[in-house]
């Protein structure tokens, strides 16, 4: 009985200890003004970063930083295929219609379902940490322009739908040149709020800047594999991999 009470009492120190760490390394998120300068900004960011190179860029595979999550996606025609483990799934990203795998097994109904949503709820998260600074008008966005309190050009993003966590908050640290160095989070996944992740390692593919490297929570993580070309065969397929 004695050893229970210590251990329920190091449960309650833990807690309450956590608790207090993150209110102390929690940020409130500031306000900003909405309106033609928040557009210009947001506008500026995707010019440095060149948005119309994206936009055409046909084919894009990555891992998503362990490289548990691998996707290849069709840009053109808004598909793409998810996998990890030995599991995979095609999916139409228009309308979430798709094809769930085991292995070489095709899985049908429910469990088929279940391994689509957790596929779409993947590519929402680790697709973000990739292609964000082009994702800054997308429908049910807010734009804010600030400037913070380290007097740097802020441009905070609110995400009012879409997705799978709608009302998330992003505020992008831009230089001189209006290129992101970082961005602070205000999620629903985060306990703590205003956390900072550094967006560094930009390269070039066919013209489009993207962030390979992060640092999170001090730990530095990286995307894997990131590649682009004009046809799937330039990914080793010799048959549209696609179609659902």
């Amino acid at each position: 009985m004695k050893y229970l009470k210590y251990l329920i009492l190091t449960v309650l120190v833990i807690v309450i200890a956590g608790f207090i760490a993150i209110k102390v390394f929690s940020e409130k998120k500031p306000e900003g003004a909405v309106g033609t300068e928040a557009n210009k900004l947001a506008y500026a960011m995707m010019d440095k970063l060149n948005k119309r190179a994206f936009d055409s860029i046909p084919y894009l595979s990555f891992e998503f930083f362990s490289g548990g999550h691998k996707y290849f996606w069709d840009k053109k025609n808004n598909k793409v295929i998810v996998e990890w483990d030995k599991n995979k799934v095609i999916m139409n990203l228009n309308s979430l219609e798709a094809q769930s795998f085991i292995g070489s097994q095709q899985i049908p109904g429910e469990a088929g379902d279940k391994l689509r949503n957790k596929a779409w709820s993947y590519w929402c998260n680790d697709s973000f940490w990739l292609i964000a600074p082009f994702k800054v008008f997308d429908k049910g966005t807010v734009r804010k322009r600030l400037t913070t309190e380290e007097g740097e050009k802020g441009l905070l993003i609110e995400y009012l739908s879409g997705g799978v966590t709608p009302g998330d908050s992003y505020l992008w640290i831009l230089n001189e040149e209006n290129i992101p160095t970082g961005w602070k989070m205000w999620t629903s996944i985060l306990p703590v709020e205003g956390l900072y992740t550094s967006w560094t390692g930009w390269a070039d593919f066919m013209g489009a800047k993207l962030s390979l490297n992060h640092k999170l929570a001090g730990k530095d993580v990286e995307m894997k594999n990131v590649k682009t070309g004009t046809s799937f065969t330039e990914f080793g397929y010799t048959s549209d991999p696609f179609v659902i």
